[in-house]
Protein backbone atom coordinates (compact mmCIF):
# COMPACT_ATOMS: atom_id res chain seq x y z
CA UNK A 1 0.00 0.00 0.00
CA UNK A 2 1.31 3.46 -0.83
CA UNK A 3 0.07 6.90 0.18
CA UNK A 4 -0.09 9.66 -2.37
CA UNK A 5 -0.74 13.31 -1.61
CA UNK A 6 -3.19 15.03 -3.94
CA UNK A 7 -3.66 18.83 -4.10
CA UNK A 8 -1.61 19.20 -0.88
CA UNK A 9 -4.78 18.56 1.15
CA UNK A 10 -6.13 15.13 0.24
CA UNK A 11 -4.49 11.83 1.00
CA UNK A 12 -5.50 8.93 -1.23
CA UNK A 13 -4.67 5.25 -0.84
CA UNK A 14 -3.29 3.53 -3.90
CA UNK A 15 -3.56 -0.20 -3.47
CA UNK A 16 -1.11 -2.20 -5.58
CA UNK A 17 -2.75 -5.57 -4.97
CA UNK A 18 -6.27 -6.92 -5.22
CA UNK A 19 -6.68 -7.47 -1.48
CA UNK A 20 -6.09 -5.08 1.37
CA UNK A 21 -4.17 -6.56 4.29
CA UNK A 22 -4.38 -4.65 7.54
CA UNK A 23 -2.36 -5.32 10.62
CA UNK A 24 -4.18 -5.15 13.94
CA UNK A 25 -2.88 -2.40 16.16
CA UNK A 26 -2.05 -3.34 19.74
CA UNK A 27 -4.73 -2.33 22.20
CA UNK A 28 -3.58 0.46 24.50
CA UNK A 29 -4.72 0.25 28.09
CA UNK A 30 -4.22 3.11 30.51
CA UNK A 31 -2.41 1.98 33.63
CA UNK A 32 -4.13 2.61 36.96
CA UNK A 33 -2.95 5.79 38.65
CA UNK A 34 -2.10 3.72 41.73
CA UNK A 35 -1.70 -0.03 41.83
CA UNK A 36 -0.09 -1.60 44.92
CA UNK A 37 -2.82 -3.41 46.85
CA UNK A 38 -5.74 -1.47 45.36
CA UNK A 39 -8.59 -2.54 43.10
CA UNK A 40 -10.61 -0.49 40.65
CA UNK A 41 -14.19 0.28 41.59
CA UNK A 42 -17.02 2.49 40.42
CA UNK A 43 -18.98 5.31 41.97
CA UNK A 44 -22.08 3.19 41.47
CA UNK A 45 -20.57 0.35 43.58
CA UNK A 46 -19.68 2.75 46.39
CA UNK A 47 -23.18 4.27 46.35
CA UNK A 48 -25.25 1.11 46.07
CA UNK A 49 -23.24 -1.79 47.48
CA UNK A 50 -21.21 -0.37 50.35
CA UNK A 51 -22.27 0.47 53.86
CA UNK A 52 -21.15 3.68 55.53
CA UNK A 53 -19.23 3.38 58.83
CA UNK A 54 -20.40 5.35 61.84
CA UNK A 55 -18.81 6.86 64.93
CA UNK A 56 -19.71 4.28 67.56
CA UNK A 57 -20.28 6.59 70.57
CA UNK A 58 -23.09 8.58 68.93
CA UNK A 59 -23.91 6.47 65.82
CA UNK A 60 -23.31 9.50 63.57
CA UNK A 61 -22.36 8.53 60.03
CA UNK A 62 -19.00 9.28 58.53
CA UNK A 63 -18.69 11.23 55.31
CA UNK A 64 -18.95 8.51 52.68
CA UNK A 65 -16.26 8.02 50.04
CA UNK A 66 -18.77 8.73 47.28
CA UNK A 67 -19.76 12.04 48.91
CA UNK A 68 -16.13 13.18 48.83
CA UNK A 69 -15.85 12.22 45.14
CA UNK A 70 -19.13 13.95 44.25
CA UNK A 71 -18.06 17.19 45.98
CA UNK A 72 -14.77 17.12 44.02
CA UNK A 73 -16.70 16.56 40.75
CA UNK A 74 -19.02 19.48 41.50
CA UNK A 75 -16.06 21.74 42.33
CA UNK A 76 -14.25 20.73 39.12
CA UNK A 77 -17.32 21.52 37.03
CA UNK A 78 -17.70 24.87 38.77
CA UNK A 79 -13.99 25.80 38.51
CA UNK A 80 -13.60 24.61 34.90
CA UNK A 81 -17.05 25.14 33.31
CA UNK A 82 -15.82 25.18 29.71
CA UNK A 83 -13.43 22.22 29.97
CA UNK A 84 -13.80 18.50 29.35
CA UNK A 85 -13.95 16.66 32.67
CA UNK A 86 -13.66 12.88 32.68
CA UNK A 87 -15.49 10.58 35.09
CA UNK A 88 -13.52 9.70 38.23
CA UNK A 89 -11.10 6.79 38.31
CA UNK A 90 -11.49 5.18 41.74
CA UNK A 91 -9.21 2.73 43.55
CA UNK A 92 -9.99 1.14 46.92
CA UNK A 93 -8.17 -1.09 49.39
CA UNK A 94 -8.50 -2.71 52.78
CA UNK A 95 -11.94 -4.21 52.29
CA UNK A 96 -13.94 -4.53 55.51
CA UNK A 97 -16.49 -7.33 55.31
CA UNK A 98 -19.54 -7.71 57.49
CA UNK A 99 -23.02 -9.15 57.61
CA UNK A 100 -26.52 -8.08 58.45
CA UNK A 101 -27.77 -8.81 61.99
CA UNK A 102 -30.20 -11.51 60.83
CA UNK A 103 -27.25 -13.57 59.53
CA UNK A 104 -25.16 -13.31 62.68
CA UNK A 105 -25.16 -17.07 63.38
CA UNK A 106 -24.87 -18.34 59.79
CA UNK A 107 -21.64 -20.01 58.65
CA UNK A 108 -19.77 -17.81 56.15
CA UNK A 109 -20.23 -20.29 53.30
CA UNK A 110 -24.03 -20.12 53.69
CA UNK A 111 -24.29 -16.31 53.55
CA UNK A 112 -26.47 -14.93 50.77
CA UNK A 113 -25.30 -11.86 48.83
CA UNK A 114 -27.95 -9.67 50.45
CA UNK A 115 -26.68 -10.74 53.90
CA UNK A 116 -23.11 -9.58 53.24
CA UNK A 117 -21.92 -6.03 53.82
CA UNK A 118 -18.75 -4.31 52.69
CA UNK A 119 -16.92 -1.04 52.81
CA UNK A 120 -13.36 -0.03 52.07
CA UNK A 121 -11.08 1.50 54.66
CA UNK A 122 -9.09 3.40 52.04
CA UNK A 123 -10.04 5.11 48.80
CA UNK A 124 -8.23 7.26 46.25
CA UNK A 125 -9.61 8.86 43.11
CA UNK A 126 -8.55 11.11 40.26
CA UNK A 127 -10.50 13.20 37.79
CA UNK A 128 -8.65 14.08 34.59
CA UNK A 129 -9.25 17.32 32.70
CA UNK A 130 -7.87 16.37 29.26
CA UNK A 131 -8.63 19.75 27.71
CA UNK A 132 -5.99 21.38 29.96
CA UNK A 133 -2.54 19.93 29.30
CA UNK A 134 1.12 20.63 29.85
CA UNK A 135 4.17 19.12 28.18
CA UNK A 136 6.54 17.69 30.76
CA UNK A 137 9.61 15.73 29.70
CA UNK A 138 8.29 15.53 26.15
CA UNK A 139 4.98 14.01 27.28
CA UNK A 140 1.64 15.77 27.12
CA UNK A 141 -0.01 15.43 30.53
CA UNK A 142 -3.57 16.36 31.47
CA UNK A 143 -4.39 18.41 34.55
CA UNK A 144 -5.61 16.03 37.24
CA UNK A 145 -7.41 16.58 40.50
CA UNK A 146 -8.27 14.03 43.11
CA UNK A 147 -8.33 12.96 46.69
CA UNK A 148 -7.47 10.28 49.20
CA UNK A 149 -9.49 9.12 52.17
CA UNK A 150 -8.50 6.60 54.86
CA UNK A 151 -10.94 5.64 57.62
CA UNK A 152 -8.03 4.30 59.67
CA UNK A 153 -7.08 7.96 60.24
CA UNK A 154 -10.35 8.48 62.11
CA UNK A 155 -11.20 7.35 65.63
CA UNK A 156 -14.46 5.60 64.80
CA UNK A 157 -14.77 4.42 68.43
CA UNK A 158 -15.44 7.96 69.67
CA UNK A 159 -17.95 10.70 68.96
CA UNK A 160 -18.18 12.36 65.55
CA UNK A 161 -15.38 14.83 64.94
CA UNK A 162 -13.78 16.51 61.96
CA UNK A 163 -12.76 13.94 59.36
CA UNK A 164 -9.53 14.11 57.33
CA UNK A 165 -9.17 14.13 53.55
CA UNK A 166 -6.32 14.88 51.18
CA UNK A 167 -7.07 16.88 48.04
CA UNK A 168 -4.69 17.66 45.17
CA UNK A 169 -4.61 19.23 41.73
CA UNK A 170 -1.64 19.21 39.37
CA UNK A 171 0.00 17.61 36.37
CA UNK A 172 2.41 15.26 38.17
CA UNK A 173 0.87 13.63 41.23
CA UNK A 174 2.17 10.85 43.45
CA UNK A 175 -0.56 9.20 45.49
CA UNK A 176 -0.64 6.62 48.27
CA UNK A 177 -3.70 5.34 50.13
CA UNK A 178 -1.99 6.20 53.43
CA UNK A 179 -2.69 9.90 52.72
CA UNK A 180 0.83 10.51 51.37
CA UNK A 181 0.34 12.82 48.39
CA UNK A 182 2.87 14.82 46.40
CA UNK A 183 2.11 17.10 43.46
CA UNK A 184 3.69 19.75 41.28
CA UNK A 185 0.51 21.73 41.99
CA UNK A 186 -1.67 22.09 45.07
CA UNK A 187 -1.97 19.59 47.94
CA UNK A 188 -3.97 20.21 51.09
CA UNK A 189 -5.34 18.24 54.02
CA UNK A 190 -9.00 19.10 54.46
CA UNK A 191 -11.07 18.59 57.59
CA UNK A 192 -14.85 18.52 57.56
CA UNK A 193 -17.64 17.43 59.87
CA UNK A 194 -20.32 17.06 57.18
CA UNK A 195 -20.79 16.53 53.47
CA UNK A 196 -21.78 20.18 53.03
CA UNK A 197 -18.56 21.44 54.64
CA UNK A 198 -16.01 19.54 52.57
Amino acid sequence: MELQQVNNNTVTNIINSTSLHTKALPEFKVKPFVEANTVETSLNHLKNDCIIPVFSKDNEKTIAHQEFIEVAQQCAQKAFPNETIQPPEIRVSHQIKGRVPSAIHKPAKELLDEERTVYYERMAFIIRIPSITSTIGGNEIALTLGGVRAYNQENLYSRKTYEKFKFFIGYQNLICCNLCVSSDGYVEELKADSYENI
